[in-house]
């Protein structure tokens, strides 16, 4: 039988495959707990960390395991990729020196995508060189949150300058990982595959490039992966800005009448009902990049209480969706779903302790009402209008304060 620690950890793995980032840190946090010797539910701690782009957060917890256990492979693996988030990249090839001197990416699978991914932000030829047959010899692998070992055999074969490989292997890498329903390791499979389209440029590459670009940000904003949603979206802002000139001549169109709200864009058009959120929406893009604080757009006092009915309402909303066909929508579906209900229990601990009576306490609301808010609008936009859907979920910024920051200047007309 099972020990309850490892079903956890296999429950918090598919959790992660999926972007349910809050329910794998629960369910990683319950097995550290009735296993504290073992190893495996700290590195999924630190795993998550990473996959959200907390990377700094994720050197310390990797650091701190590393001390209990020096001689687990893929927590150094994990270090060197960490490393290599940051920047660091001669501590993440000392890293990756070690692991090869350890001959520890022969043997796994986790190991070596992880040191590939080093690889591959280094641009290192040498290690790329190195991994590559460990990497053939586990093509057909999916190394569970690592995904499909041929998306990292892609990455090699790029940085050895085998493009026609690599887009062969990031092909494979796509088929698999959205079968495994991994919203995540999709997009990072897109992201990687842009890159190597836009450095071979043969006919159709850049076009093709930025299509998978842009769809790989739409997930990073989707499950709130900050730091990649970013950087995807500055090399999108880049690649309009070597665009023919002339490309803003079409007005938009985000205009409310008695139907509900009027949509027009790259030449659709659609009516979509009115809620709160496209009111939002609109009072941004109206502001031209101005930021607009949130308590310009929702009432601070009675923030709260709607903040709690309309994470409820949104929540029935997604349970009551019906079941879709594609596996990464469906993966994002229950990674919005878990967000919800872990809004919701948050939102019950702060009323069960102190009611909101500051400044800031009274604008955390606000701001966490004006993102669901937004968020939600943003669904009814993308069924209706697929492109206008993307690009608003891209260039609409929440927060505290929000602002429409677009890859290209557009031109709107907006009404309310």
């Amino acid at each position: 039988m099972e020990a309850p620690w490892r079903l956890l950890v296999r429950q918090g793995e598919q959790a992660l495959l999926e972007g349910r980032f809050r329910q794998c840190e629960r369910l990683a946090g319950e097995a550290a707990h009735l296993a504290p010797a073992e190893a495996a539910p700290g590195l999924l701690t630190a795993m998550v960390c990473r996959e959200q782009g907390r990377a700094g957060e994720a050197e310390v917890l990797v650091r701190a395991l590393l001390v209990e256990h020096p001689d687990v492979d893929e927590a150094q693996a994990l270090l060197g990729a960490v490393l290599a988030d940051l920047g660091r990249d001669g501590e993440a090839g000392r890293q990756l020196d070690l692991l090869r001197a350890g001959g520890a990416c022969p043997r796994s699978p986790a190991v070596t995508a992880l040191a590939a991914e080093v690889a591959a932000a280094l641009d290192s030829s040498e290690h790329a060189e190195a991994l590559d047959g460990p990497l053939t010899g586990h093509a057909r692998v999916f190394a569970g949150t690592h995904g499909a070992i041929s998306r990292h055999l892609g990455l090699v074969c790029h940085v050895l300058g085998r493009w026609d490989e690599a887009e062969e292997h990031f092909h494979d890498a796509l088929e698999a990982n959205r079968a495994a329903g991994a919203p995540v390791l999709v997009a990072h499979t897109r992201r990687h595959y842009a890159a190597l389209l836009r450095a071979r440029g043969d006919d159709g590459d850049w076009e093709e490039a930025i299509d998978l670009l842009a769809q790989a940000a739409t997930i990073y904003r989707r499950l709130d992966i900050g730091r990649l949603a970013d950087e995807a979206e500055a090399v999108l802002r880049r690649s309009q800005d070597l665009a023919p000139a002339g490309g803003c001549d079409s007005v938009n169109v985000f205009v409310q009448t008695a139907a509900g709200w009027e949509l027009a864009y790259g030449g659709r058009q659609a009516t979509v009902a009115d809620v709160d959120g496209l009111g939002h929406i609109a009072a941004v893009l109206r502001a031209d990049g101005r930021p607009v604080h949130v308590l310009e757009l929702v009432d601070g006092a009675a923030a709260g209480g709607q903040l709690a009915a309309e994470l409820r309402s949104r929540l029935d909303e997604v349970d009551a969706q019906p079941a879709v066909a594609d596996p990464v929508a469906a993966a994002l579906g229950r990674a919005e779903g878990d967000f919800l209900r872990a809004e919701l229990a948050d939102l019950a601990g702060e009323a069960s302790t102190v009611a909101p009576s500051s400044a800031a306490e009274v604008g955390d609301r606000a701001r966490r009402l004006v993102a669901l808010r937004i968020r939600s609008a943003l669904d009814r936009v993308e069924d209706a209008l697929p492109d206008l859907g993307r690009h608003l979920r891209r260039s609409v910024r929440t927060g505290t304060f929000c602002f429409y920051e677009p890859e290209r200047p557009e031109r709107w007309r907006v009404t309310r």
